[in-house]
């Protein structure tokens, strides 16, 4: 046991509310005495028990008890047990990169260089979480309620802002924590929701990742600047934009590279992957991710169920939400069996591979314009149905398409 570790172990025992509110557990401790000195420390402390050297000495014995002698004679103040914690964590996050580095080197022998990389980021992103709060007394988590409750009352919107007026109104915005399925049939514009989503965080200042896995790159970048420039995606992709617009997509292509915005190309990239990504962007800031779609990432693990494959990675996803506490946007294919129906508006058994989804996600949006089935119908006119949220009711949210910019807009 070091001399800081043993320095902690002594403000633990003078100030035990300081100890109990550390992040440090015994996995923090080098040697494997000291862990069972500090482990018996908070089994005390959670019992409500006094913890002092009398009583731990009555409860530790052999090297164990060694180890608490050892580390009594240590000279520590109560009042700097945070700042022990945190040397401690750190320095047990050194030992577990240089162990990382090690079993990198012997994995070498073995493995290819993509399946280290993959292990490499995996076993790093999982170091330093222990700062991380997780745990609230029931006096903090009341405050905390009431402090959100009165924010609420006040106008204030909780989410992050859609950039839809219909879609706040209705859904109160994106929420941390929160995974959101939008569902769609092909050409019902689930694309162009989750790109118009990222661009109007983005441009609220949220630091957003956008995944795609059926667009390439610079077909997204056509769609945005599409967008933000209001000018004819088919256009720019036949390059025939007319001369009066190219002023008005050259002012939106340079607003959109000033954004916040992450993008990732991957195609065959499979979900664990993506998550991976995504923990690696949160590092430097991450607030929302979009994935474009569920049923083009590819499944971790090889099975004759896809519909267990699809709802493992529906549950990878509502995980890296509630862990990195960011909303994820993960787009959804429909069935077929909705075309089959007279009335084409879907339901929740319309997901596709539709039994884990449903469970896992927080809220699910379908997509639906009758103009895609009607030649006779408003080309314009279309529908956002939210058959579940889990904090909200269900209902509709009308909405505009826009055909021309590819997108989604709020009724006038």
């Amino acid at each position: 046991m070091n001399e800081i570790e043993k320095a902690l172990i002594v403000a633990g025992v003078m100030n035990p509310d300081g100890a109990a509110s550390t992040q440090v557990t015994a996995d923090h401790f080098s040697t494997a005495h000291g862990a069972a000195v500090w482990s018996q420390i908070l089994r005390q402390i959670a019992a409500g028990e006094s913890v002092d050297g009398v009583t731990l000495q009555n409860k530790l014995s052999g090297p164990d008890l060694a180890a608490f002698a050892d580390a009594m004679t240590t000279s520590a103040s109560p009042g700097n047990i945070e700042a022990y914690a945190k040397q401690v964590i750190r320095a047990s996050d050194l030992r577990s990169l240089c162990s990382l580095a090690d079993q990198v080197k012997t994995r070498a022998k073995v493995a290819g260089p993509e399946e280290i990389a993959a292990e490499l980021l995996t076993g790093a992103l999982s170091i330093g979480k222990s700062d991380k709060q997780t745990e609230f007394s029931a006096r903090q988590l009341m405050a905390d309620t009431v402090e959100r409750v009165d924010a609420a009352s006040t106008g204030q919107q909780l989410g992050l802002k859609t950039g839809w007026r219909a879609f706040d109104k209705k859904l109160g915005g994106w929420h941390a924590g929160d995974l959101t399925i939008i569902a769609g049939r092909p050409g019902m514009g689930k694309s162009a929701i989750g790109v118009g989503a990222a661009i109007n965080a983005a441009k609220l200042g949220a630091n957003v990742g956008f995944i795609s896995s059926e667009m390439d790159a610079v077909s997204l970048g056509m769609r945005m600047a599409a967008t933000e420039a209001n000018v004819s995606v088919s256009h720019l992709r036949l390059g025939t934009l007319p001369e009066r617009d190219f002023a008005r997509f050259a002012k939106a292509t340079a607003a959109i590279a000033k954004l916040p915005l992450r993008v990732l190309d991957a195609p065959g990239w499979s979900m664990k992957q993506i998550v991976r990504q995504c923990h690696a962007w949160s590092r430097t800031g991450l607030d929302m991710v979009v994935i474009d779609y569920l049923q083009r990432v590819q499944p971790d693990t090889k099975t004759d169920r896809h519909d267990l494959a699809i709802g493992e990675m529906a549950k990878d996803c509502k995980t890296m939400a509630s862990t990195l506490q960011i909303p994820v946007l993960l787009l959804s294919q429909l069935s077929r069996q909705v075309e089959q129906r007279q009335d084409k508006r879907p339901g929740m058994s319309d997901l596709r591979e539709s039994g884990q989804i449903e469970q896992e996600a927080d809220n699910i949006l379908m997509l639906y314009r009758p103009a895609v089935y009607d030649d006779l119908a408003d080309s314009r006119e279309g529908e956002v149905l939210v058959e579940k949220q889990r904090q909200g009711p269900v209902g509709i949210i009308p909405m505009l398409w826009d055909g021309e910019q590819t997108r989604w807009v709020d009724p006038s």
